[in-house]
């Protein structure tokens, strides 16, 4: 699995393509036709021709900037970044910088152009490992003569920079012994191949630590969130580290190897796994196939997920969240109702909902950091709906959202709510409008075991 498109490749793209507003009398985004044919294909936003769920942009379309945003990052995952991870030799080795100069040329010029025709001079640099000579291929791709030569001799030359730039760190020769760093392992925690969460990775992409364990680093590759690529001593090769899991040590002192105290909560307790985001491994389930009312159990289904996150065993038979539903029912307890889901929780010796109505964001992130799930209220849609949140990084929330991927134009139920990027701004507006700036009021259950 690929990991998540960085920053630096969104940053690069937009840079040069541009959000077109072509309408000033709101604060939409609108439609415009195609410069060459003066109607179809629309574009939308950042360069978007076709919705993520398949449909062509239509003359009168209008999105909000945010909506246009995740559209876009959506697209570069899924028709670019993806697909690159596959296609490009040699792509494992690269890191971010390098990756992203290539992401930003494919979504120029196509992400079908390694080894096709036209492209002989950058494939062959590509595949030959000739890393130092693609800055040159790159500038070979500037429509000479033509009306957007400069424009694109600027974006080739930016690419390059970032190509150069990425080169440069991963040619950093090997540290002296005086140089090198001692990462010590604070708690159990993987080395990882891949910035992405290690229950994603194959085995053979990562190796588990105990806490305790220390590494000498020849080099710092790389930051990305909260996670460090790192060049390892004695030809260890590159690995990516979680950072709240090590401690760098320097190496003119004499290295503390025991183990940290261990934190105050249960040892069952779950912890976030690693990676650039602080991220809980929240188990999907969609309400959707649910049996009993499948579109007005958005409760009981997320309430399903954090249970289950916590190790619940349940009966065999009906899905969680149907069982839920029809204790709720047989009880005379209402769904709607928060401090009921709270009783629902609590109903299971051992497992414990704080309920509060003057959440803030800081307090979703603690709970996050100690492993525990949260459940927001939110007018997602017109009469309510509910969500998880599995994880944050610095620009949102990671969600489970059992009704579909949310828009501001609608839901879109084709495509699944596992894992989604909801930025700190749409859930503001979407769970205490009266406070957008810092929320203050929002209706959060933190669930955790004892």
């Amino acid at each position: 699995m690929a990991e998540p498109v960085p920053q630096s490749a969104i940053a690069l793209i937009q840079q040069f393509e541009g959000c077109h507003q072509t309408c000033g009398t709101d604060d939409l985004i609108h439609a415009y036709p195609d410069p060459l044919s003066g109607a179809a294909p629309w574009t939308i936003g950042w360069g978007t021709t076709r919705y993520p769920d398949g449909r062509w942009v239509g003359c009168n379309d209008a999105i909000s900037r945010e909506d246009a945003d995740k559209i876009f990052v959506t697209n570069l995952q899924e028709a670019y970044w993806q697909p690159l991870f596959s296609r490009i030799p040699h792509w494992a080795e690269m890191n971010g910088e390098m990756r992203s100069a290539l992401c930003s040329f494919s979504y120029n010029l196509g992400v079908d152009f390694y080894g096709n025709s036209g492209f002989a001079t950058i494939s062959a640099c590509l595949a030959e490992r000739r890393w130092h000579d693609l800055p040159a291929a790159l500038m070979l791709y500037v429509n000479p003569g033509s009306s957007v030569e400069v424009g694109l001799r600027r974006r080739r030359q930016a690419e390059a920079d970032l190509w150069t730039s990425g080169l440069a760190r991963l040619a950093a020769p090997a540290a002296t012994e005086s140089q090198q760093i001692l990462y010590v392992a604070i708690s159990d925690t993987f080395l990882k191949k891949e910035n992405i969460d290690s229950s994603q990775l194959a085995p053979h992409l990562l190796v588990p630590v105990e806490a305790g364990r220390a590494y000498k680093v020849d080099a710092v590759l790389e930051t990305a969130g909260s996670s460090l690529r790192v060049r390892l001593a004695y030809s260890a090769g590159d690995w990516w580290l979680y950072q709240p899991h090590w401690a760098p040590q320097s190496m003119t002192k004499p290295a503390q190897l025991s183990p940290s105290p261990a934190p105050s909560q249960a040892p069952s307790q779950p912890r976030p796994s690693g990676g650039g985001r602080h991220l809980l491994d929240v188990p999907y389930f969609s309400q959707l196939d649910n049996r009993c009312n499948p579109m007005g159990s958005c409760n009981v289904t997320c309430v399903a997920m954090g249970l289950a996150y916590l190790g619940m065993p349940y009966e065999s038979g009906p899905q969680l969240e149907d069982q839920l539903y029809q204790g709720m029912e047989k009880l005379g307890w209402d769904r709607h109702d928060p401090n009921d889901l709270k009783a629902l929780v609590e109903s299971f010796p051992g497992y414990k909902d704080i309920f509060r109505t003057n959440g803030r964001f800081k307090d979703i992130q603690t709970a996050i950091d100690m492993g525990r799930p949260v459940i927001i209220h939110g007018y997602f849609t017109a009469s309510g709906h509910i969500i998880v949140i599995r994880g944050y990084d610095d620009t949102g929330f990671i969600v489970n959202d059992p009704y579909g991927e949310y828009f501001q134009s609608g839901y879109d139920n084709s495509r699944t709510g596992k894992g989604l990027h909801y930025s700190y701004g749409l859930i503001a507006r979407c769970c205490s409008p009266e406070s957008q700036a810092d929320p203050a009021n929002l209706w959060i259950h933190s669930l955790f075991r004892i």
